[in-house]
């Protein structure tokens, strides 16, 4: 996407209130105050809070996920760049879990939103996720003879579904607080299994 300073500075303020107030106390004057512009302005990038909503979600996960991936590659070892991305991803989630204050009602009908956006970023994960297992089966580091994306898809939903797991039995959505402690241990077990 094209930069638009104006934009930007639009989801900088969003974030910072929905950080601050939660999705539902969050008020388009809220944000147009905070990013310097009247209703009118917004209404010109964004149709609605909803909106904005979705596109902070989707700015703040694919620069997390960025930020991921170049920490596992730092990594010498494909093992390690496995490991380290699978878990990260679970305890990292914890930094954008702040724009999950969301009322129930209000988490539903954002759902359909959520969906395209978690579909746009599963697709860059596994195909990451694909990569890695590649290379680790060139090198002889995995315990599967083929890698593919259906191998990568599912250490993906493994992860995805310990750290829901996790988040959703701290009941994320009423506190804003989450321990992926138990999560990750499981993960690691998990990967004991296939990783050499």
């Amino acid at each position: 996407m094209k930069e638009n300073p104006k934009r930007d500075e639009i989801l900088r303020a969003g974030s910072e209130c929905f950080a601050r107030f939660g999705f539902d106390k969050t008020t388009l004057d809220d944000i147009g105050q905070r990013a310097g512009l009247n209703k009118a302005s917004l209404y010109y990038y964004f149709k609605n809070k909803e909106e904005i909503f979705i596109a902070v979600v989707l700015a703040e996960t694919q620069a997390f996920i960025a930020n991921l991936k170049v920490k596992a590659l730092a990594f010498p070892d494909v093992r390690k760049q496995l490991k380290f991305f699978l878990t990260e991803r679970i305890r990292r989630s914890g930094e954008i879990i702040h724009l999950t204050k969301i009322s129930v009602d209000n988490l539903l009908k954002l759902e359909p939103m959520f969906d395209a956006v978690y579909e746009e970023t599963k697709a860059k994960e596994v195909a990451f996720l694909t990569d890695l297992l590649k290379k680790g089966v060139a090198e002889n580091a995995f315990s599967f003879p083929e890698p593919s994306a259906s191998v990568a898809e599912s250490l993906f939903y493994l992860s995805d579904s310990l750290k829901n797991e996790a988040a959703h039995s701290a009941g994320r959505f009423t506190s804003g607080e989450s321990d992926f402690s138990g999560a990750i241990e499981k993960l690691e077990r998990l990967l004991r299994l296939i990783i050499r």
